[in-house]
This record gives C-alpha cells, sequence and structure tokens, in this order.
C-alpha cells in the first residue's frame, strides 16, 4: 500500500526523498526503482534510487546507456505523459532483449532486470520518471499494480513540482548571496528593531571581528554605548520614514578610522526590512585598478597612480613611493586626464569615485 503522506514528505524531507524510490518498490513487490526530476524531460535535478544498482553502476548507465535505454524512449512519448505502464505494452519483450541496454548494460553485470512499471510525470513545468523493476524469473507487473501506482501519480507530481520551486527558491538565494558577496561593504539586513534577517560575506566576518559592531539577542548593537544610541534611533527612524530617504552614521572602533554605516528602509511584499551597509574607509578595492584599465585604456602604473590620487597621495609622495623621477609622475597623471578626458584632480576623483567597490577580486595582470 503507497501512503500520501510519505510521497508529500519527500516535498520537503531530502532524507524522505532519498528514500522514496525504495518506498514505492516496496509497495508494488519491485526490487529496484529509481525516481527523478528536472526542469525539462532532458534535465535531472534530482535522483533517489532504491539501492539495487550501486552508484558506480548507476554512473555507468549515465554515461554510456542513457541513450540505449529502450524504456525510457518509449515512456518519453507524448501519449505516455502523466501515466503509469507495464512497460511490456509498449516494448515487445524481444526488442528488449535484443537491446544493447540489456545485453550490455544488465547482463553485462550479472543482472536480469526485466521487467519495468514507469511512466513521466509533468507538473507545473517540472517532468518526472519513475522505474520500478522485477527480474526475468519473477512476475510481470499486474493490472492492479498498475492501478495502484497510477492512483498516486499526480501526488507524485505535485511532489515533484514542490522540490522544484524550493530548489529553485535555494538557487536565487544563492544567487543572491554571491551577488551580495561580490559588494565591496558589510550588507546587513535587519527588522524595524534591528534584529539580523541575513548579512553577506563581509558583514559576517565584521561582526566576528567585534571591534565595532557585534548581535546581542539577534538585534545590531554598536559596542560604543553612544554610537548605539545613534544607531538605534537611525533605525527607528528608517523604519518610520515613508520615502526613500537614508541616513548614515560613524560607528567607532578602538583603532583606526570609524565605520560609516548608511541606513535605509526598503518594502519587501508588505513588509518593512531596514538594510545597513558598512563601509570600512581603510578598506582597498583590490579589483579597481584593473577595472579603470579597462574602462579607460591606462597602462598599470598609470591606473595605479590614478587610484593613489583617488587616495589623496601627492606628486612627491608618489614618486618617493614609485622610486621614480617627479616628472615621470607629471607624465603620467598628464596621460590620464587626456584619456578620462578630464583636466582637474577633483575631476578625477569623482569620476572614479562613482566606480562600485567590490570585494573577493585581486588584479589579474
Amino acid at each position: 500500500m503507497i501512503r500520501t503522506e510519505e510521497i508529500y514528505d519527500a516535498a520537503t524531507d531530502d532524507e524522505a526523498f532519498d528514500r522514496l524510490a525504495a518506498t514505492l518498490a516496496d509497495a508494488v513487490g519491485a526490487r529496484s526503482g529509481v525516481l527523478h526530476w528536472g526542469r525539462t524531460p532532458q534535465h535531472v535535478a534530482e535522483i533517489s534510487y532504491s539501492g539495487y544498482f550501486s552508484d558506480a553502476q548507476m554512473a555507468l548507465y549515465d554515461e554510456e546507456f542513457q541513450g540505449d535505454d529502450i524504456w525510457g524512449v518509449a515512456l518519453d512519448r507524448a501519449e505516455a505523459i502523466n501515466r503509469v505502464w507495464n512497460v511490456e505494452a509498449l516494448v515487445p519483450i524481444r526488442a528488449y532483449e535484443d537491446s544493447r541496454i540489456y545485453n550490455e548494460w544488465i547482463r553485462g553485470m550479472g543482472d536480469d532486470t526485466f521487467h519495468c512499471l514507469g511512466g513521466v510525470i509533468q507538473k507545473d513545468g517540472t517532468t518526472g520518471h519513475i522505474g520500478l523493476h522485477r527480474g526475468r524469473a519473477q512476475k510481470p507487473f499486474s493490472e492492479g499494480e498498475v492501478r495502484a501506482m497510477q492512483d498516486n501519480i499526480g501526488h507524485i507530481g505535485r511532489m515533484f513540482a514542490i522540490r522544484s520551486k524550493l530548489d529553485r527558491a535555494r538557487h536565487h538565494g544563492r544567487s543572491l548571496h554571491a551577488t551580495l558577496d561580490m559588494v565591496g561593504h558589510a550588507v546587513f539586513t535587519l527588522r524595524p528593531n534591528g534584529a539580523l534577517i541575513d548579512c553577506n560575506r563581509l558583514a559576517d566576518a565584521l561582526l566576528r571581528r567585534g571591534d565595532a559592531l557585534g548581535l546581542r539577542q539577534r538585534q545590531l548593537k554598536a559596542l560604543d554605548p553612544r554610537d548605539d544610541e545613534a544607531l538605534q534611533a537611525a533605525f527607528r527612524a528608517a523604519a518610520a520614514r515613508q520615502g526613500g530617504q537614508a541616513s548614515a552614521i560613524f560607528v567607532h572602533r578602538e583603532r583606526g578610522l570609524p565605520y560609516v554605516l548608511s541606513i535605509a528602509a526598503v518594502r519587501v511584499g508588505t513588509e518593512r526590512q531596514i538594510v545597513a551597509i558598512v563601509t570600512d574607509p581603510a578598506d582597498r578595492d583590490l579589483s579597481l585598478s584593473s577595472r579603470i584599465r579597462a574602462l579607460y585604456g591606462l597602462t598599470r602604473a598609470e591606473a595605479e597612480v590614478a587610484e593613489a590620487l583617488c587616495q589623496g597621495r601627492g606628486l612627491e609622495e608618489l614618486s618617493q613611493e614609485r622610486g621614480v623621477a617627479l616628472n615621470t609622475v607629471r607624465t603620467q597623471i598628464k596621460n590620464i586626464y587626456v584619456k578620462l578626458d578630464c583636466s582637474r584632480q577633483s575631476e578625477l576623483v569623482a569620476r572614479i569615485g562613482a566606480l562600485p567597490r567590490l570585494s573577493g577580486f585581486e588584479d589579474m595582470e
């Protein structure tokens, strides 16, 4: 007997999904089973095996015999969709006996898998396959066993669709995290009371440093009481504002320049959330030199000089740091102004400063 709760448990429980092929095989007296779904008939996102075949045997099937699976080809026909078949009705026994998959894969590993109860299931843009198997010496699947599985095809299809939607949501979350990790600032997403919802990699590293910000009962706090008073006030103001206004505060640390926190509120559905972006003035954008070289055709030396100018370095300081003559630095700056179509250092700083700060990159050359 097939219990529908076991099918729906597999919608959200990975271990239950892993067990489901074996559960369905046991329910109809099959000795092996396989269950998988994907977003197209050719795509496989997840597979549940009953364990009869080893991982190595299934890997060999995927690599060398999948295209020769005449049972699978027959089930993929349009008229076979959302129906369970005793596959002998689609593939004559003689044709299976003469097939490469039977003679080279099944018999090649000393097996005698001969009977199949299978189907293709499509639901909400998800395509799933089910195959339950018996050996040659065992009896074929009965009509009652076919009906028992057919009665559950709709449940299995919905389970596939739920797993597909959850998989897309997880993929979206991973993509969002990867994007936020590339931003060269610590980014916190918070509830209106300052409770942490999520943060990127740099924000996590900042909390681990514990030099200015920390979590207390999941709420973002500044370690300095005066800074924390300003931080909590900024959170309250952001939560109360209706427009796209933002505020900023300094959060001091024991050593170095203070962090700059930019704080704004965003609406996610009906919920209001706070975004706090932390800028460390001491951080250097390792990708900046390569990006301005690509944008403006600067040489490596010119890009390094341009970046140093944006950091407030003077001509003599640059000359000493780089070990070149003062006239060489002047020539490089002149070339930089020509290539960036500007005539003053303030224009240069504004143009380069408008580029976003990125994290996790190194100069490639």
